[in-house]
């Protein structure tokens, strides 16, 4: 199975942060497919039957993207933003229903707000700000710069938020 897949049925935050990472890398190397294939599918795998699969799950999300009319990272695939609904809807049944979630949420909402003031409100829903702030720490890292420790605590936040919502996730079988 391809980590994508096993991302998806394990913890899907992780699954939706690896999507915005495909989705960048397929706009990073402009929709090309062979290049995508030698610069990154081939170092994935030794065997055959993994790669050619990977291959293919490739040249479906370029498809995709392009169906959709995806050219920059300011859009991202309507599947995998469909997750994200998911999330914000369990967001909201877990605020009214469970205490601990409440009360790691209270715990981030303060950095929450931040970070909706600093994107000029442009997003405003509290779990896309969590997965924009981890998903930018990704990135952060990816490119070999450090993450401050005034980064660190909102960032912490934000993962505990999106850890718990996707236990739940898992556990209610949210998405088949």
């Amino acid at each position: 199975m391809i980590p994508a897949e096993v991302k998806k049925k394990e913890n899907i935050a992780e699954y939706i942060i690896h999507m915005y990472q495909t989705e960048d890398l397929v706009l990073t190397y402009k929709f090309n497919l062979n290049e995508i294939h030698e610069y990154v599918i081939k170092h994935m795998s030794d065997n055959e039957a993994v790669l050619k699969e990977l291959l293919l799950w490739y040249a479906d999300i370029i498809d995709q993207m392009q169906t959709e009319k995806i050219t920059n990272g300011s859009k991202r695939l309507s599947s995998t933003q469909n997750y994200v609904e998911e999330l914000i809807i369990l967001h909201k049944i877990l605020l009214e229903s469970d205490n601990s979630y409440e009360t790691i949420f209270n715990k981030a909402k303060d950095d929450i707000n931040k970070n909706i003031e600093l994107s000029d409100n442009t997003i405003t829903n509290p779990i896309q700000i969590c997965l924009n702030g981890i998903y930018g720490m990704l990135l952060l890292k990816l490119n070999g710069k450090k993450i401050t420790s005034d980064q660190q605590d909102p960032l912490s936040g934000f993962g505990a938020v999106l850890a718990y919502l996707s236990k739940e996730y898992k556990k209610a079988n949210f998405s088949k």
